[in-house]
């Protein structure tokens, strides 16, 4: 290749990449924006504040049990196809809830648009592989992790400003605006990926959403004192669910349900340190609010500029960490970060009874830092760790293990706070336990073999 066309691939990817923080800033957003909504959503329809959280509760349902089949999708009928699609369907749905007449209305539109996100969501990390050579893709997943970071923390803060001049539907009305563009930008820069040519498994597909929704139903329910029949019912449909999807999956050459995938140890050390990493953050991210408001006495201004340094410092060290994980081992880096979102888990919950803003800061900034550290090379490390055709199956993959993450952080979380706000510094302890956890996952996989550097 000549030096001409190595500066026009270059751009090439360049423009990709840029397309692609554009759509994983404006799904962030919408995750993050729509929850400041919830309580003028509540009013202006007249529904009970419990009520008022389907509107998150459904999306999180749908996006958990769309995210694997729409990445086996991708892979059948291509990338760039189902992703664009499902930009579409969200920017659709969005303008949907925007102009919902009634409370049902919007969770249904809410539902459409989670659909939209799952796809989007489940295949980014695929068409970032097939834009970015492997020598540059940590540099690359490091500034998508940059952009996660920055729309994650201006999400709620643009949500706010919004409504104090504006109803919750001008919040819709911005999300329709950002992913038209996203949509836009991905139809022009976006390559078409020629699909494998299989045949779509959609018995498949329907029994892994139904295994990765039961799962979900138990933790949430667990979480939220649901009755025994509910539990019992959701691990009944999980476990039957879970023989068929096996059944369903031996043998296979891309089953909708990773089951190739995690038989790596690598792939499933992986996909565990993730989980690890994004329970202990959620857990922080939920119970550390209650405990700058009703333990350490902040106001909700000083509560939300403290907690702001958390994403910023990942914000910051990100793409650092990303081109540092094109020349290193994962399992060590991931290992470190891990370790040092622990420590500053520790630090947090041995903090005496009225910390200032600058000493809570400061340890803020450590899990900011640990988090960074190890996304981006486990991140990395999975997209790798799976031959380039199944790329989709590990983009989809590393999205089931954040939200799941996410679900049972929130359900540690929720059986924390049943003893008062203020024990919420308590169980920074049981954060920083499973961060180590998967610090000994993550070291684990330089025990099996070399890994892909």
């Amino acid at each position: 290749m000549t030096a001409a066309q190595d500066q026009h691939e270059g751009r090439k990817a360049a423009l990709a990449l840029a397309a692609l923080m554009c759509a994983v800033s404006v799904t962030v957003l919408e995750s993050m924006a729509v929850s400041v909504t919830l309580p003028a959503i509540a009013r202006d329809f007249a529904v009970p504040a419990t009520a008022s959280t389907w509107v998150m509760g459904s999306a999180q349902l749908v996006i958990v049990a769309l995210l694997l089949p729409m990445a086996s999708l991708g892979g059948v009928v291509g990338y760039r196809k189902v992703y664009l699609t499902s930009l579409a369907v969200f920017a659709t749905a969005t303008m949907a809830c925007m102009l919902a007449p009634n409370f049902p209305a919007l969770v249904a539109a809410r539902g459409l648009q989670a659909i939209g996100t799952a796809g989007a969501m489940s295949l980014g990390l695929a068409l970032l592989r097939t834009v970015c050579s492997d020598a540059r893709l940590g540099t690359a997943i490091g500034l998508m992790a940059t952009t996660v970071a920055l729309a994650s923390s201006l999400g709620p803060a643009v949500s706010g400003l919004i409504l104090t001049v504006a109803s919750w539907r001008a919040v819709f009305g911005l999300l329709v605006v950002m992913s038209l563009i996203a949509l836009v930008a991905g139809s022009i820069a976006l390559p078409r990926v020629p699909p494998s040519g299989g045949k779509f498994d959609l018995l498949g597909a329907v029994l892994v959403a139904a295994l990765l929704t039961a799962a979900l139903v138990v933790i949430n329910g667990l979480a939220n004192g649901w009755s025994a029949t509910v539990l019992l019912s959701a691990a009944a449909i999980f476990a039957l669910a879970l023989v068929a999807v096996l059944a369903r999956s031996r043998g296979a050459a891309a089953p909708v349900f990773p089951t190739d995938l995690l038989a790596r140890p690598v792939f499933a050390l992986s996909i565990v340190a993730s989980i690890c990493a994004f329970t202990a953050q959620t857990l922080g991210f939920i119970l550390l609010p209650f405990y700058l408001l009703y333990g350490a006495g902040f106001g909700e201004l000083q509560m939300a500029v403290t907690l702001s340094v958390w994403p910023a410092a990942t914000a910051i060290l990100a793409p650092l960490i990303g081109r540092f994980s094109d020349r290193f081992p994962a399992g060590h880096t991931g290992a470190a970060g891990l370790a040092v979102l622990a420590i500053g888990f520790l630090l947090i919950s041995g903090m005496d009874a009225t910390p200032t803003a600058a000493s809570i800061a400061i340890p803020f900034a450590i899990c900011g830092m640990g988090f960074a550290i190890f996304q981006t090379p486990n991140n990395r490390l999975i997209m790798l760790a799976a031959p380039r055709e199944r790329s989709a199956a590990a983009s989809g993959s590393v999205s089931v293990a954040r939200q799941f993450g996410r679900a049972v952080g929130t359900a540690i979380a929720a059986f924390a706070l049943l003893s008062g706000p203020t024990a919420s510094i308590d169980a920074m302890a049981a954060a920083a336990a499973i961060a180590g956890l998967g610090a000994v996952a993550s070291m684990s996989r330089t025990w099996v073999r070399r890994t892909i550097s």
